[in-house]
């Protein structure tokens, strides 16, 4: 059996709960056979934290998927899980794909769609000595609504964050809240 550290999914309902104002109508579908009631636990205790006054529905699936593990509903807003061969990750929010691993710094920049977004952004990182460790984006379609997914081997500054914000055709830009493996032991 292939060696997958759940785990992760305290960090990823971490960051949820950190993108999210507020957890309210949630909805965990577990769509894995394997590690059911383990995932949820974890990713729960990630999502709720400190306060589990506010509860998540957990629904499960019969199908059998490959990498897919879970599906969590907040609202109008929808995050995929998956894993490979050695760790869990967010795949897809709302419509766009994406990768964000529980350990990830980064940025999360919603924009109209537009040739060189990607330059854009990544010359305000490298003017701050930020190094790109991958960058993905997705878009609805051509010229509409997109998302860049830059993750970066550091934290990102809100300095670096409020200049990418004044490029014209950036509608959001949010900064992944940093990983910290010390509260997982906790």
């Amino acid at each position: 059996m292939e060696m997958v550290h759940y785990s992760g999914f305290i960090a990823l309902g971490r960051l949820i709960r950190y993108l999210e104002e507020q957890i309210s109508e949630a909805t965990l579908n577990i769509l894995t056979h394997e590690h059911r009631e383990e995932i949820a636990r974890k990713l729960i205790e990630g999502l709720l934290g400190p306060s589990p006054d506010r509860t998540v529905k957990i629904e499960t699936s019969s199908g059998e998927y490959t990498n897919e593990i879970a599906i969590l509903q907040i609202g109008k807003n929808k995050y995929r899980f998956e894993k490979d061969h050695h760790e869990v990750f967010i795949s897809r929010m709302n419509d766009y794909s994406c990768r964000i691993t529980p350990d990830a710094h980064g940025l999360l920049v919603y924009h109209t769609d537009y040739p060189g977004v990607i330059r854009d952004v990544s010359r305000i990182l490298a003017e701050n000595q930020i190094n790109i460790s991958s960058m993905q984006v997705s878009r609805e379609q051509k010229g509409k609504n997109a998302l860049l997914v830059s993750l970066t081997d550091e934290a990102i500054p809100e300095s670096v964050t409020a200049k990418i914000e004044h490029i014209p055709q950036i509608t959001k830009v949010l900064s992944l809240y940093p990983h910290n493996p010390q509260e997982e032991t906790a």
